[in-house]
């Protein structure tokens, strides 16, 4: 791509020859305003290749059965998660029971 891109008036009044360049697999060009890159005109067969790139592969696992090794019984992992929640909850209470003090809020003086 060029350093400076093409200004977007120059790409309207030359779209035609500009679409026919990149999809005989000319390189991608850079569109811009003000100097600044804005978007970059591509052929169909480059922006295909780079949207197959950049799709996240299929997930071979569906789901998340299979992949965690409980080592403890069921009944262990209910009383463990129990007692999480109730920790979980006295923290809540905990919280919410103490008083929020607003920092304090400092004025500026105007110089005069």
């Amino acid at each position: 791509m060029p350093s400076e891109p093409l200004q977007l008036s120059e790409a309207r009044r030359r779209l035609s020859a500009l679409v026919e360049r990149v999809a005989r697999g000319g390189p991608p060009i850079a569109i811009g305003r003000y100097g600044r890159e804005r978007a970059v005109l591509l052929g169909a067969d480059e922006y295909a290749r780079l949207a197959k790139r950049a799709r996240p592969q299929a997930a071979s696992v569906q789901s998340i059965e299979g992949t965690l090794t409980l080592t403890c019984t069921p009944a262990e992992l209910s009383a463990e998660s129990r007692r999480l929640g109730e920790l979980w909850l006295a923290a809540l209470e905990e919280g919410s029971s103490a008083p929020r003090r607003r920092p304090a809020r400092r004025r500026r003086r105007r110089g005069a």
